[in-house]
């Protein structure tokens, strides 16, 4: 990685251009042509610095709902129940953790029954117990990573 790149990853965290070619903003900000941006950014997230690209919407104002929740998954089938569970599209984070609830997971879907339905397929499924954590309070962070 290069001064080069690292000047497109600052970039893009923290304010990739919304403009009808945005591929050319990055290019003239770091001196390369629009092509060799696109280039850089596909081989970065081919090596796995960028994991996806694309905006992150205020799911509450667009009148959808959300839910974390967490299992107790036994190790050996733990990416079996992780698989299945990131193959819905409306789950954003699926994580494994220490202790005793091991995977979370947070789906936003367009009614609380809909997300209900999901998680009792999930239970049924894997002979599992889901456990609801509700929203209380949102608290937004800004998450850049300087590179």
């Amino acid at each position: 990685m290069d001064a080069t790149d690292r000047a497109i990853l600052n970039m893009i965290q923290d304010e990739f251009p919304l403009t009808e070619k945005p591929f050319e903003a990055i290019g003239n900000r770091t001196g390369i042509s629009p092509q060799e941006a696109l280039k850089r950014i596909k081989r970065l997230k081919q090596e796995g610095y960028i994991r996806r690209v694309g905006l992150v919407l205020e799911s509450k104002k667009l009148g959808y709902k959300s839910l974390l929740c967490a299992a107790r998954i036994d190790p050996d089938a733990i990416e079996e129940v992780a698989a299945v569970i990131n193959r819905e599209p409306g789950v954003t984070h699926c994580y494994e953790r220490d202790g005793e609830l091991n995977l979370w997971f947070t789906i936003t879907m367009g009614t609380v029954d809909q997300i209900n339905e999901f998680i009792s397929r999930l239970e049924k499924t894997f002979s599992i117990k889901l456990y609801k954590f509700p929203e209380k309070k949102t608290f937004k962070i800004k998450t850049f990573f300087p590179v």
